[in-house]
């Protein structure tokens, strides 16, 4: 969907829209339909948006969800709607959303309750965040869940969370855990190093910082990463 600026009432939102939906658990390609004929989620709680949506994220969350794997703890009733990262602009507010107005263009997380994988989501006020001019919808719909993941592992779930001086090991920095786990680690001070594939060894050349190979090297720590492939 072309990027563009939107403004719109809620007579202007329509009943129904085009969706993928999750018919049971199973192989993807057996339990996801695209139906044309689903209702928008028009209806708002007090802090919840109307979201347009422009791009949708695929994570491997999204695919054990659809397999069934985690259903001893989230179960859904069937046709459910897949998706949890979204961009797109915002159409409808509810009454108590006061952080973003119609027509931002938002993007966010929307949890394991899904509903990405439509033309319209409706999300929490609190999962979603403004979209900075210099990404495209397609790059903000890649980031919620991966860095949320990266952010959590370091500041939250470590026993000693990661500050200045830090010695951090990162096994696969370049996946998309990986590369938002580097700058996270490296923006408050620590010092990284990580294993990467020759493979992907580009996705981390592009993040800007000083690659070394050899520890000896390992002198400006604050702009450096050791790569061990």
């Amino acid at each position: 969907m072309t990027e563009d600026n939107v403004t719109t009432s809620n007579n202007e939102i329509p009943y129904v829209m085009r969706a993928a939906q999750q018919i049971n658990y199973g192989n993807v390609r057996d339990v996801l339909q695209l139906d044309d004929n689903v209702s928008v989620p028009r209806e708002l709680t007090s802090k919840q948006v109307l979201i347009r949506v422009y791009a949708a994220s695929i994570n491997p969350a999204d695919c054990k969800l659809l397999y069934g794997d985690v259903s001893f703890a989230i179960r859904y009733s069937f046709p459910h709607i897949p998706g949890g990262d979204v961009a797109g602009v915002v159409v409808d507010v509810g009454s108590a959303v006061g952080r973003v107005r119609i027509g931002d263009h938002v993007y966010g997380n929307l949890g394991t309750n899904g509903g990405g994988y439509a033309e319209y989501a409706r999300a929490e006020e609190s999962m979603l965040a403004i979209k900075p001019t210099n990404l495209t919808m397609e790059e903000a719909a890649a980031i919620p869940l991966a860095c949320e993941t990266s952010y959590e592992a370091l500041f939250q779930r470590c026993s000693s969370p990661v500050g200045k001086g830090t010695k951090l090991f990162i096994c696969g920095g370049g996946s998309a855990t990986g590369l938002f786990a580097i700058q996270l680690a490296k923006a408050v001070g620590a010092f990284v190093a990580l294993t990467c594939s020759q493979r992907n060894l580009f996705l981390i050349e592009k993040l800007g910082y000083e690659i070394i190979r050899n520890k000896s090297e390992w002198i400006n720590m604050d702009n450096q990463i050791l790569v061990i492939d």
